[in-house]
């Protein structure tokens, strides 16, 4: 019989080659032989279990180092290392060593001079000397596989070592310090100064700026490397993310203000070692450089600190607008103290006060700053032209600002353009005076627009002054300008006719915001064309792009465009800007240097970055641009953030943003991008946010109505088509959804997490019902990670959504088609390539678009899937890293096999296939996971979060709503958890009711059902690890203890169940109980899912926890007995290999460590053994008691106590820090059996709970088994 195998040959570099040699057996005249597999043979020839290994392989590939040779595949070494034991071994790597890598320290960390000595030792202590190459490990030969987190550390302690430099070495010491983490015990040995030293690693900053005695000044705040916007894109709250207390950064910026800069490490007051990231470093150098700089240049670093750092630390060397952004925060207190000290310049628009019933102004002036901080400078007859004169006179001498009237005016081109404007309707206003009709002026003058006020200064209204309607003259449409290269589609020439009309009626700015794959790009071009070609001397246009559109920008010119006609493209970012940067002191202000804009005059179109146009804002601002566009403008949505208001500095004729999702996250990104585009003509963002409450449908209708119908002659603001609408000729999309009942693994898995939630829920812990949720959508895609397996069928028969997703599949081949298939989940990706080409016998392994691929490879991706030749094909992407800005319409289906929480990612993700280019009928797929018990199975997550999803999409169409809110979480939970809905407010109820009836109807179509399978992945900004576990982000608040009353002793344990009375599962069939009709297209109308009874009076919960044998609860009542029956049935003569205890408070104080050691000994009477007791917990700093003790000290009791009681058990304690980020929230036991089980006890008050008969506590068990030999390589 003729077999196949992989085996690894390590080569001198360490890396290894993956070949698949094929054994022939011998016959009557020849020897049995072997030969190497060509790899284009693998496909058929190789095991299972080697193909779904490598294929997780190349999941944890993100710098493409896997390179594919003639025989074989190769692999560097940290991806052997992070293979685990059944997946190395269908490679043919050698097992996973036995050694123990032991680190002890030397030397000063302070000083720079420490050292890491590193000895593998074999049981039992016997030091060795072994050969080690790559992730081998060879000792008296054996050779062994060196295993993660092994190989990291030991990689981490050899780079300690490598360097002489002082601060690297306390840098890398940190690097090694983090990845040891709490590893110890885990085949990694450290003495005590390595397991206990607590490191703080700074890798960006903000600044706190003050004033001192009238003098500017900053100091710095430091935050970890993962510090940055946060997740609903606000500026990050400073003292939330910190990474050091208030105490210990006072004491960090007086120790750095004490010296001259270079120093990379600092001692803190608990013994904490604060060091600073390389580049980090030299950022402060810079800091510290400043801070002894006269008050100018203090203001000028202020004002844009990103600017100085990009150029001092010379960061745009390449393309990477955004080096600067990750070293500089920019936070909430950052925003409010600059603007409170006025080193912002603040927006200076005109101002008119008009008499009633006439467009003459009874008064007019300068409006200095945003509402509710605004001040209001009212001009005298004359004074506009004099201070138009005085202004510019101190832009030209380098002046911040010039008195006026006991005023202080800021000397910029804003407050320049906004004084000529009143000036010239100052003269037109005297031209006019004594003429027949005072309202028959010179219409130019009239179609100037001003922030108009009422009496009280704080109704602001932007609008154009009232004419008559004798002086109004209809628009006409202009021709298509000459020199277009591509023929635009009636809705472009719509969108050509609204550019034209807003720019003829001199509005401020509109917001383009048409639907995905409409061609924004497109009908903006065609709008510049015209502009540039209506004037003899164009002025150039400003288009602000993120960097990974300009070059997209640049393609679609040479598409659309005839070339040369638009002028001269420059492009004004990245290594450009070294070529027209002036040299310091030689600009308008500041005595720091700027860019030389007089180029720009003659130029056709200015490419610029969000980043680049904020720190050079004062250089951008200076040239008066014909147009202005914002692409994706949400960059902008943050009123408070440098980037918005720079924006507001910038001197437009038109302003034109666009964006397919105006609202993202809340309305209030409405506002601003209007805001800065259109002054004032929202309103306040305080009035905004009381005249729509996004709870308020109506309201919301109303902003609908006020965004895109015209004002009388005025063209809408807001033009917003959805392709479905407007798009005749693009073919049909459907959408089928299949409720697939989950097979019996999957649903016991899903029963697990069920019954576990109410633990979580019960905890009352922050975040705890999120991570329910997330646990959920894992199970649902699938109740195990790909990962050691042997059998693909198999494995895709465990999950329904992975059954129907390949069912799926088979129609699109059969009928010659190409899909799309989404998941963000990097290793299902992974097997899902390698278990399509093996199932559909692929010569070529479909490829996976994640963000770990670069943007350029994406697109080359992407070109070859367009351009291929075979008839089926299929494309895995991330839905978001693959949702945006790719033209995919090779491909007519598209599978959602795992779903984002928001519809428009979704929705944006579907249109990469259904959008201008496509010429086949589109279907989305949406395999839907369903729990078989009939109480559970109309409220299974996947049911639940499409309800959800849909409801969302349809009130997004009709409004502009925000399409996530905490409403919805608190609704999927109860939908999911109770088989029920939050109860929304009644005008919500009222207002959807009016609004949705006929697409309710619509919606009472069924779907058929089939088998079932779970969730998503957990969500990130890009993609996910498989079983990623999401918990809170903010520590919990300490627990204050005091010396407790006299204890009262729990009671003795009493049996209230034996094991074998636990309940035995059941399993109620959905597919025999509902319709089974085949899958329907949904209609494009808006629709509301039709609610399924539930057939139970029992909750999920409830019926979970029924069909469970392995979950008990028990609630402890206060002063009641402690059953111990719910950890007695599991302990009792079972083989624990690991007790792991996580309470944060178990060592706060003596009593809490007696209780803990009593805890742990009564395991040790009912186990028949105990090979080891790990516990983590909070050090001494982060609890509070009424006598205080050191780590050290707690750390000194527990162990003296566990000596006396429980020597023989090895004990593991860690300590984490609070302010260093520890999660501690959840409180349990797990024991680790040797048979490979697991028992987990959710305690819902920790030991003290169950100890202490002073606490009601509930405790939660939980039994976990190894998944099927079917499924995995034991």
């Amino acid at each position: 019989m003729v077999t196949t195998k992989f085996i690894a040959t390590q080569a001198a570099d360490g890396s290894e080659t993956i070949t698949l040699l094929r054994d022939l057996p011998g016959g009557l005249f020849r020897r049995a032989s072997s030969e190497n597999v060509p790899l284009s043979d693998w496909l058929k020839a190789a095991p299972q279990a080697g193909q779904a290994a490598l294929a997780l392989a190349r999941s944890f590939d993100s710098e493409g180092q896997i390179r594919e040779e003639a025989d074989g595949i190769v692999l560097p070494a940290n991806i052997v290392a992070r293979l685990d034991e059944a997946d190395a071994f269908a490679l043919g790597l050698p097992p996973a060593t036995a050694l123990t890598l032991q680190l002890n320290s030397s030397g000063s960390l302070a000083a720079g001079s420490i050292q890491v000595n590193v000895k593998w030792v074999r049981r039992g202590g016997l030091p060795v000397r072994p050969d080690i190459t790559g992730a081998r490990v060879r000792e008296g030969g054996r050779v062994g596989r060196i295993p993660e987190p092994i190989f990291s550390v030991f990689e981490a302690a050899l780079a300690v070592n490598a360097t002489a430099d002082p601060d690297e070495r306390r840098a890398a010491f940190a690097q090694l310090r983090a990845q040891l983490g709490d590893e110890f015990g885990s085949g990694i040995e450290a003495d005590g100064f390595l397991e206990r030293v607590r490191i703080a690693y700074a890798a960006n900053f903000s600044l706190n700026a003050k004033t001192d005695h009238g003098r500017f000044d900053f100091d710095p705040v430091l935050f970890s490397r993962n510090a940055a916007e946060t997740l609903d894109g606000d500026l990050v709250d400073e003292e939330a993310a910190s990474l050091l207390t208030p105490e210990d950064s006072q004491r960090f910026q007086r120790k750095f203000k004490g010296q001259e800069g270079g120093r990379r490490s600092y001692l803190l007051s608990d013994g904490t070692l604060l060091f600073l990231d390389p580049m980090l470093g030299k950022a402060l150098d810079v800091v510290r450089s400043k801070q002894a700089s006269s008050s100018q240049e203090k203001r000028e670093f202020l004002r844009s600190p990103q600017r100085i750092l990009r150029e001092e630390l010379k960061l745009d060397a390449g393309d990477d607008d955004e080096a600067a952004d990750r070293l500089f925060v920019e936070t909430q207190q950052f925003s409010e103290r600059v603007s409170g000290i006025e080193v912002w310049q603040k927006p200076v628009l005109p101002w008119i006060k008009p008499k009633p019933n006439s467009w003459l102004p009874e008064g007019f002036g300068l409006r200095i700053g945003d509402p509710p901080n605004a001040r209001h400078i009212e001009l005298a007859a004359g004074e506009a032209e004099s201070l138009a004169e005085t202004v510019e006179k101190a832009i030209d001498a380098g002046s911040e600002t010039v008195a006026w009237r006991g005023e202080d005016i800021p000397a910029t081109p804003a407050t320049l353009q906004s004084a000529r404007a009143l000036a010239d309707l100052e003269k037109q206003v005297a031209a006019n005076v004594g003429h027949s009709s005072a309202d028959e002026t010179d219409r130019e003058a009239l179609e100037t627009y001003f922030l108009q006020v009422g009496e009280n200064f704080e109704q602001l209204d932007y609008a154009r002054l009232p004419r008559s309607q004798a002086a109004s003259e209809p628009f006409t449409v202009p021709g298509l300008p000459q020199g277009l290269k591509s023929q635009p589609k009636p809705h472009q020439r719509e969108a050509f006719a609204w550019l034209t009309e807003a720019w003829e009626r001199k509005l401020p700015g509109v917001l383009l915001a048409d639907d995905m794959g409409l061609g924004k790009t497109f009908q903006a071009l065609m709008f510049l064309l015209w502009l540039q070609r209506k004037s003899e001397h164009p002025k150039p246009v400003l288009i602000v792009a993120p960097t990974g559109l300009l070059r997209n920008w640049q393609a679609e010119i040479a598409q659309h465009i005839e070339p040369g006609l638009l002028g001269q493209v420059v492009e004004a970012f990245g290594a450009n800007l070294r070529n027209i940067r002036l040299e310091p002191g030689s600009d308008i202000r500041g005595g720091t240097s700027r860019l030389d804009v007089s180029e720009w005059e003659r130029a056709g179109i200015v490419l610029t970055t969000y980043e680049t146009m904020r720190d050079y804002h004062m250089s951008f601002a200076r040239l008066p641009f014909a147009a202005i566009v914002y692409d994706e403008i949400q960059k902008l949505k943050n009123p408070a953030s440098q980037m918005t208001r720079a924006a507001k500095a910038l001197n437009g004729r038109l302003q034109i943003a666009m964006t397919g999702t105006p609202v993202e996250n809340r309305l209030q990104d409405l506002w601003s991008i209007a805001d800065t585009v259109y002054p004032g003509f929202l309103g306040s963002s305080r009035e905004f946010e009381n005249s729509y409450p996004a709870s308020d449908l109506e309201r919301l209708g109303d902003l609908q109505q006020r965004l895109i119908e015209r004002d009388d002659e005025l063209p809408p603001f807001m033009l917003r088509r959805m392709k479905d609408e407007i798009l005749t000729g693009l073919p049909e999309k459907s959408a089928r959804k299949y409720a697939v009942e989950m097979p019996p693994a999957q649903a016991q898995a899903y029963d697990l997490v069920l019954a576990r939630a109410r633990a979580l829920r019960e905890s009352g812990e922050q975040g705890a019902m999120l991570k329910v949720l997330h646990m959920l959508r894992g199970t649902s895609l699938h109740p195990l990670p790909p990962r050691g397996i042997t059998d693909i069928d198999a494995y895709i028969a465990q999950s329904a959504r992975l059954q129907k997703t390949f069912e799926i599949l088979e129609g699109v081949k059969q009928r010659g088609e190409k899909a799309l298939l989404f998941c963000e989940d990097l290793e299902m990706q992974a097997f899902l390539a390698m278990a399509v080409q093996e199932r559909f016998d692929l010569r070529r392994r479909p490829m996976c678009i994640s963000g770990s691929v670069a943007g350029h490879k994406r697109q080359e991706m992407v070109s070859a899937f367009q351009t291929s030749s075979a008839a089926f094909d299929v494309l895995i992407l991330s839905p978001k890293a693959g949702g945006v800005g790719l033209t995919i319409t090779a491909a007519n289906n598209v599978i959602h096999l795992s779903r984002w929480w928001n519809p428009a990612v979704e929705d944006q993700a579907t249109d990469r296939a259904y959008r201008i280019g496509q010429t086949r009928p589109v279907t989305i797929h949406i395999p839907m996971a369903i729990h078989p018990d009939e109480a559970i199975g109309p409220s299974s997550f996947d049911q639940r979060l499409d309800a959800l999803m849909d409801r969302k999409r349809s009130l997004s169409r009709g409004l502009l709503m925000p399409p996530e809110s905490e409403r919805d979480v608190e609704d999927l939970l109860s939908d999911v958890l109770d088989g029920r809905h939050a109860q929304p407010e009644a005008r919500e109820i009222n207002a959807a009711a009016s609004s949705t009836d006929a697409a309710s109807r619509e919606d009472r179509r069924s779907v058929s059902v089939r088998d079932i399978s779970s969730g998503d992945e957990t969500p990130d900004e890009d993609d996910l690890s498989f079983s990623a576990d999401v918990a809170s982000s903010e520590a919990p608040i300490a627990e204050k203890r005091d010396n407790p009353e006299p204890e009262i002793l729990a009671n003795e344990p009493q049996r209230s169940m034996p094991p074998e009375a636990l309940p035995e599962e059941q399993t109620v069939s959905l597919a025999e109980s509902a319709n089974v009709e085949k899958p329907e297209a949904v209609s494009r109308e808006p629709a509301r899912p039709m609610r399924r009874p539930i057939l139970s009076a029992r909750t999920p919960i409830e019926a979970a926890e029924a069909r469970t044998p392995f979950v008990q609860r028990v609630v402890f009542e206060q002063y009641g007995p402690r059953d111990w029956t719910i950890f007695e049935q599991y302990a009792r003569n079972a083989a624990i290999a690991r007790l792991e205890v996580q309470d944060p408070y178990c060592c706060a104080d003596e009593q809490a460590r007696s209780r803990l050691i009593n805890f742990i000994s009564r395991f040790e009477q009912l186990s028949s053994q105990i090979d080891a007791v790990h516990i983590v917990t909070f050090d001494a700093d982060s609890v509070q008691t009424r006598d205080p003790e050191s780590t050290h000290e707690q750390r000194k009791d527990l162990e003296e106590r566990w000596q006396r009681i429980m020597a023989s058990v090895p004990l593991h304690l860690v300590q984490k820090s609070r302010r260093s980020g520890g999660d501690l929230h959840d409180r349990f036991v797990k024991a680790r059996l040797e048979n490979g089980d697991s028992v987990i006890w959710d305690l819902g008050r920790g030991i003290d709970g169950v100890m202490n008969a002073r606490w009601s506590c509930v405790v939660n068990a939980f039994h976990e088994r190894p998944a099927a030999a079917s499924s995995r390589v034991h």
